[in-house]
């Protein structure tokens, strides 16, 4: 028998031994449809309690269906908002970081880095999650800020004047909020403003 045939058949014979050691018989975590044993003390379980109390209807541990306008009070800091003309998200400018705050007595006050302002804001209806993709059922909940905001009148150039002008134009279109991960978004069909909580 040539030598390299006895060197092949010698090394599958180890792979086999190999194999036995090693719970080649089903036994290992490792053969195929075994199940990898887990600590049960560090696993999760459906009945662990996380404040959910088997209710399905929560996002970021908020109930969906009541009125979340209480968790807009106070300030977020913008980090990013819509350009006009299709223009998508740009991030803030400036040395001075935007705002907007929102008061429990439905007053809101803002700064664009330039100039500040005010207005009204309210909400209404309640916080909607949809239930599935197939559902066109929009995230969060109706709000209006506005209709017209009163503004100091500090002279801005370059890009910071075009923040001064979108940052009211956008807060004033947006008709819904959305309440997640610390985040503030403003949206009308499409997100206006980003934020986030201070």
């Amino acid at each position: 028998m040539p030598r390299s045939l006895l060197s092949i058949i010698g090394l599958s014979a180890a792979l086999v031994l190999l194999a036995g050691a090693c719970g080649g018989d089903g036994d290992s975590p490792f053969a195929p449809g075994a199940t990898v044993p887990t600590d049960d003390a560090s696993a999760g379980s459906a009945d662990s309690d996380d404040g959910n109390n088997g209710d399905d209807a929560t996002i970021d541990d908020a109930p969906v269906g009541v009125d979340r306008s209480a968790e807009l009070v106070g300030r977020w800091n913008i980090t990013n908002y819509v350009l006009p003309d299709g223009g998508g998200l740009t991030n803030w400018v400036g040395s001075e970081q935007p705002y907007i705050e929102f008061s429990g007595d439905g007053s809101v006050t803002y700064h664009t880095g330039c100039n500040g302002g005010g207005g009204s804001y309210s909400t209404s209806g309640t916080y909607l999650v949809p239930d599935s993709a197939l559902d066109d059922t929009p995230e969060g909940q109706p709000i209006t800020l506005g209709p017209a905001f009163e503004q100091t009148e500090i002279g801005c150039d370059g890009f910071l004047g075009d923040q001064d002008l979108e940052l009211p134009a956008n807060f004033g279109a947006a008709t819904r909020f959305i309440l997640r991960d610390g985040e503030l978004l403003l949206l009308d069909e499409f997100i206006l403003v980003l934020a986030e909580g201070v």
